[in-house]
């Protein structure tokens, strides 16, 4: 937020008038695990990225092989760390350390031993510091708001706990954890097999037709916000339009329709 008041003095006044807890990931109270609103279905995106406009069977069986594929990666890699010895994955052991080398310029100041809270100054070098952040350790908090976020102690209670000789290691989220890591990509995918080997139901699907979609185009309108796909959709459309309009003023079929 300093960075964008000294760029652009509006930008600042605008996002702080907003409640922060509804557009910044550090003070959403936990609850979305540091993930904003569009970031989880860029990642899934992501994964699925090809499938588009594909028949319904091929997206399945190519969420299948990929979700699958990720898996099995996944599980050869938690091997690996468990072999090394390594306690966390590589995101929250690169975090830690990173914020433990920044935490020895810090300057601590206690005062609850109860709470074990204190007060934490950074130490300008090149670049921002000399600012002033609250941690209480027993809350498992700090004001600058990364603990929360990621769920790794921040460089400002790696030091406090420091001072309140006090394991950092302990204060990091179980979740990180190797064998959490493992047990999360333990699941097991079968092959399918071939349609003929399926086994035939005994039911008659029955579709329910009060949720039928209507073909009458101005009653299937999205409200989805278009995006650069569906921009080159719709361009693609009005020029298909634009060359069978053309066709029909000059009574001359386009080459590769029929007459």
């Amino acid at each position: 937020m300093k960075e964008i008041k000294s760029q652009k003095l509006e930008a600042f006044t605008f996002l702080d008038r907003i409640n922060k807890e509804k557009w910044t990931a550090s003070h959403d109270g936990g609850w979305q695990c540091g993930i904003l609103t569009i970031n989880m279905s860029e990642c899934i995106n992501g994964v699925l990225k090809g499938v588009r406009r594909l028949p319904v069977i091929a997206i399945v069986e190519m969420t299948l092989k990929r979700t699958a594929h990720y898996f099995r990666e996944r599980a050869l890699k938690s091997g690996v760390m468990l072999s090394n010895s390594q306690l966390w994955t590589d995101f929250a052991k690169k975090k830690f350390t990173h914020w433990g080398e920044k935490s020895i310029n810090h300057t601590v100041t206690k005062y609850n031993h109860l709470q074990q809270s204190a007060s934490v100054v950074t130490k300008r070098q090149q670049g921002p510091g000399l600012n002033t952040h609250v941690v209480k350790l027993a809350n498992r908090e700090c004001s600058c708001g990364k603990w929360n976020q990621f769920g790794i102690p921040c460089s400002h209670a790696q030091k406090v706990c420091v001072a309140y000789n006090i394991s950092t290691a302990s204060m990091v989220k179980e979740y990180y954890d190797v064998m959490a890591y493992k047990n999360t990509y333990s699941g097991i995918f079968e092959p399918l097999q071939s349609k003929d080997y399926w086994d035939v139901p005994n039911f008659e699907l029955v579709h329910d037709l009060t949720i039928r979609t209507s073909t009458r185009p101005s009653q299937n309108k999205t409200s989805r916000i278009p995006n650069k796909m569906d921009w080159r959709q719709m361009r693609e459309q009005q020029q298909a339009q634009q060359r069978g309009e053309f066709s029909r003023q000059s009574n001359m079929p386009l080459p590769g329709c029929p007459e």
